[in-house]
């Protein structure tokens, strides 16, 4: 890849027209800055058919890539194109990875070989379709191999598909990036996109489920002459939303000028320590009645408020839905909630209220689903 500076500065005048006259049509709804510290590991995870795979500790310095290469043979919807290349990458075979999966680690140096400064935004094209550009800025502090590579790679954190299989951190789109320098000290500026017809082929709305998905850039090669390919750099994050959840149950909320208030009056609530006295509690567990019935408990914080709206995320269905009501400051009530059927994917409602004095807001509950009901259930809270 001897003269690769001629073939960046092709694309780059090219792209730039392109993405100009493009840019005038487009409306960013979110964005944030890459960040600044790398992650330290990363795990590539192929899934056997059955989904077995490797155990694998859980490491908060780690991002996990999971592939899922059997759609094909199994009717899945979930995408399995990306998974296909990175088998050949290793050349893994379909009998080794069908046995009981098959893990790959990926260390990053410790030397730091490359800077990189920028944001990810979510932006919406002419048509509404939403897609992901990395604004992005690549110094090399060294001069680097022919064979770098950078990797954008979009994940889902908690994926489902239609025959309700369920995994973490399944990798949804994958785009090898060479449009940069590898010069020492020769800054490339560069718009990379993980476009609207690639992430809806990928399974992707984020027009409709805004949240729950990462990113990861990752860049892999060396210093100039060596032939081996090391792991050099290695951001990862959420993916960025008008409101950023404060935990990995995420998902469903529009991206509107609206979430983007609830986010200011949240952030205001919670610092001045007033939240905790103020917010509703909303709980819920399973009834020994049958295993399609829930009981909601609600309790009034130290002010008025009306729950307005409510509503439950498939495949689940209300078969009535519970009570759009007022309740007065420290009022607590349960409630018996009926569902149409039951499934094995956790239950996921959500209510919109209206707190007296402070707004609008959404509480979601996220509780296993009752096949899976122990002792202790899982069940997840959310205030926003």
């Amino acid at each position: 890849m001897k003269g690769r500076w001629w073939i960046t500065l092709l694309l780059a005048l090219m792209l730039t027209p392109v993405l100009s006259s493009a840019a005038s049509t487009w409306s960013i709804h979110a964005y944030a800055p890459v960040p600044g510290e790398d992650a330290m590991v990363l795990r590539e995870t192929f899934l056997s058919a059955n989904m077995e795979a490797p155990s694998r500790p859980l490491e908060s310095a780690t991002v996990d890539w999971v592939w899922w290469s059997w759609s094909d043979s199994t009717g899945s919807d979930w995408p399995n194109d990306d998974a296909m290349y990175r088998k050949q990458h290793f050349n893994l075979s379909s009998s080794t990875v069908n046995t009981t999966g098959h893990q790959v680690e990926h260390h990053r140096i410790t030397t730091d070989l490359v800077d990189m400064t920028g944001r990810v935004n979510i932006v919406a094209a002419e048509d509404n379709a939403r897609f992901v550009t990395f604004e992005v800025d690549i110094t090399p502090r060294v001069n680097l191999s022919d064979q770098t590579l950078l990797y954008l790679v979009l994940t889902e954190d908690r994926a489902r598909d239609v025959h309700l299989r369920h995994v973490n951190h399944l990798v949804r789109e994958l785009r090898p990036e060479v449009a940069f320098s590898l010069k020492a000290n020769n800054t490339t500026s560069m718009t990379a996109m993980l476009a609207a017809d690639h992430l809806a082929a990928a399974g992707v709305d984020l027009t409709d489920q805004p949240t729950g998905w990462s990113y990861t850039i990752a860049m892999f090669g060396g210093t100039q002459g060596s032939e081996t390919i090391e792991l050099m750099l290695l951001k990862h994050d959420r993916l960025p939303a008008p409101m950023l959840h404060l935990t990995a149950a995420q998902k469903w909320l529009p991206l509107t000028i609206t979430a983007v208030a609830l986010v200011a009056m949240a952030s205001i609530v919670a610092a001045s320590s007033k939240r905790e006295r103020t917010v509703p509690v909303l709980k819920a567990r399973w009834t020994d009645i049958e295993r399609s019935v829930m009981t909601l408990t609600l309790e009034a914080g130290e002010v008025p408020f009306t729950v307005t709206q409510w509503s439950v995320q498939p495949p689940w269905s209300f078969r009535g839905r519970p009570p759009v009501r007022t309740f007065e400051a420290g009022e607590k009530v349960d409630v018996l909630v009926r569902f149409k059927s039951t499934h094995d994917a956790e239950c996921h409602l959500e209510s919109t209220i209206e707190i007296e004095g402070f707004g609008a807001w959404r509480q979601h509950v996220w509780l296993s689903s009752p096949f899976q009901r122990s002792e202790t259930e899982l069940e997840v809270n959310e205030t926003e």
